[in-house]
């Protein structure tokens, strides 16, 4: 019965902020921008105190970065679960960030296909033309640049079934470097693996601690040399503190 209940309260979180969202578009006419991030904001905040209260649910954020972090950046994270996004957003409430999501989830998720539509994230397709990927990348870059936005990469591309570290794709960073050269925020997230699909919740999120470090701060990789290194520094990191937070 709990697990019944847990789902509905999720769902009607999710169909409720999506409704005022919609709502304050219409009526936020001079700032729809502003009222889409306070919605999100009291969202993600509504949902990890109702994960956290009915299953006890952790969400434990390491910060080891501290007075040294940037203004706006590019952040780096390795992905384990739908769940990770939602995730930064809680971390890091104050920072405007803008994910590259599969174009999936731009439909047919009360409240988050709508704020990933509206807000301008890049939604790019996993499988078809890789140049048609590349180009909706430049113009995701190109609008966090002119609009102040920090974009968020998940460089394996996928999430993992087991945790485990994947290959870093130096592509759709590469991209995102050529058009602004951003100091680059390593961010290692543990724990979301369990939770992967809705099925999981809700078998597996009771007692469930979900860890957000913040790793490390790299300069703003100038030219493709360092570029190349920068992405190969950020997945040692990650897997380092990955096999620390296992420990």
């Amino acid at each position: 019965m709990i697990n019944a209940l847990i789902l509905i309260a999720l769902i009607f979180v999710f169909i409720q902020y999506d409704i005022l969202l919609r709502l304050g578009r219409v009526l936020s006419r001079e700032a729809p921008m502003a009222y889409s991030e306070l919605i999100q904001r009291r969202a993600v905040e509504h949902i990890f105190t109702l994960l956290k209260s009915y299953r006890g649910f952790r969400l434990e954020v390491d910060d080891r970065v501290g007075a040294s972090f940037p203004e706006r950046f590019l952040l780096v994270a390795n992905h384990q679960s739908l769940a990770d996004i939602p995730v930064l957003w809680q971390m890091l409430p104050d920072k405007h960030l803008r994910f590259v999501a599969k174009k999936e989830l731009g439909g047919g998720v009360p409240l988050v296909s709508h704020l990933l539509r509206f807000q301008g994230h890049a939604l790019i397709k996993r499988r078809g033309d890789p140049t048609q990927a590349m180009r909706a990348l430049m113009r995701f870059a190109r609008r966090c640049k002119a609009q102040g936005f920090c974009p968020v990469i998940f460089p394996e591309g996928t999430r993992t079934r087991t945790g485990e570290l994947g290959t870093f794709h130096t592509g759709g960073l590469r991209r995102l470097l050529s058009v602004e050269s951003l100091p680059i925020v390593v961010v290692a997230l543990e724990g979301g693996f369990r939770i992967r699909s809705l099925k999981s919740v809700i078998q597996s999120l009771k007692g469930t601690r979900y860890q957000a470090r913040i790793v490390a701060v790299l300069p703003a990789p100038q030219g493709k040399a360092e570029i190349l290194e920068s992405i190969e520094r950020s997945r040692s990191l990650i897997e380092a503190a990955l096999a620390e937070m296992r420990a």
